[in-house]
């Protein structure tokens, strides 16, 4: 592996853990923990009954506000624009590492219903992105059929773009020397 390829994948891992940060501390700041009542001491009452359906709601709500945020961050990440393919690739792994969080999250959930189904979003999502963002390398070629026209050829376009890569190969082969 090549020093710039090296740095290209650390690059994409270190920005996959800052959009983890970021949107992991973008939630906990406008959407907080419910604060732990004083008065329940003990882990007995109504108070702490109380308590424990609101951290369960807050839970689930949260593992849907980052499901909703992963997948956000996965679809711009399939957007090729006009960045390098290492910012998408660092945003693919936010997306994914938001996508644990989230279900991460939802594990402390006392509903089980609702973890599958943050789950199962979670699986379909994360499924959906990995194919439209790798079907074009792994797509193999058609099979010729009985029948089929080889392509027209346009000599002069090839011939034109023949050249260009002759001129491209000894601007590199002078480069190298």
């Amino acid at each position: 592996m090549k020093a710039n390829e090296l740095l290209q994948v650390i690059y994409a891992f270190f920005l996959g853990l800052v959009v983890l940060a970021f949107v992991g501390i973008g939630l906990n700041t406008f959407y907080p923990r419910p604060p732990y009542p004083q008065d329940a001491v003990d882990a007995v009452g109504p108070a702490y009954d109380a308590y424990v359906k609101l951290e369960d709601a807050w839970q689930i709500n949260t593992s849907i506000i980052l499901l909703i945020a992963a997948t956000i961050v996965l679809g711009i990440s399939l957007v090729r624009g006009p960045w390098p393919a290492v910012i998408s690739n660092g945003l693919l792994l936010g997306g994914i590492f938001t996508m644990v969080y989230a279900v991460g999250m939802s594990l402390g959930a006392e509903s089980s219903l609702l973890r599958f189904g943050v789950a199962t979003l979670a699986l379909a999502i994360t499924v959906a992105a990995g194919y439209l963002s790798f079907r074009s390398l792994t797509r193999a070629p058609r099979p010729a059929v009985a029948g089929d026209r080889p392509p027209a050829v346009d000599d002069g376009a090839l011939s034109g773009r023949v050249t260009r890569l002759e001129e491209q190969l000894g601007a590199l082969r002078r480069a190298l020397d």
